[in-house]
């Protein structure tokens, strides 16, 4: 798990070691299935989670609008199955707390593939229901994993809130 808080100062790191403001830079976040959200601001805060084995991990960086309050949340679902493509997606808001909320009531599961059918009449109930138990703990570690990185993230915010 790792997060950067780019407030005040600019840069991650005790105040000493922070660096002037980061700058304007124009930036495309990605969308999946849809054009990419073009903006010009500078990023906030930037978090990613992993976990070896985990079945999902999140990504999300925070941008405010160049001259604006209007805050970018753009947050990738990265699934490492061979045939799971990363989720993309890239949300504005009027302003930092409205952007927080919507991150605090995101549902890490929603992008999560079922690996058998439940429906399978070669399945047994057994065999469905040992299948069942090991997604629900599977997707236990993915929600563990986002609610650390969201916390982090809430919390550095929290406590060297940005310019």
């Amino acid at each position: 798990m790792s997060v950067a808080i780019l407030g005040e100062a600019g840069a991650a790191g005790p105040p000493a070691l922070q660096q002037p403001a980061p700058a304007v830079r124009s930036v495309a976040l990605r969308v999946s299935g849809a054009k990419p959200v073009r903006l010009r601001g500078r990023l906030l805060a930037e978090g990613r989670s992993s976990a070896a084995g985990c079945i999902a991990w999140h990504e999300v960086e925070l941008w405010q609008l160049e001259g604006s309050r209007e805050v970018a949340v753009a947050l990738r679902t990265r699934r490492p199955a061979a045939e799971a493509a990363d989720v993309h997606r890239a949300e504005m808001f009027p302003d930092l707390a409205e952007a927080l909320d919507w991150l605090e009531a995101f549902d890490p599961l929603a992008d999560l593939m079922v690996d058998f059918d439940a429906a399978d009449r070669r399945l047994s109930a057994v065999e469905v229901a040992l299948r069942a138990a090991a997604l629900r703990g599977r997707a236990e570690v993915v929600t563990r994993e986002w609610r650390a990185l969201l916390g982090d993230v809430l919390y550095a915010l929290d406590v060297d809130p940005p310019a």
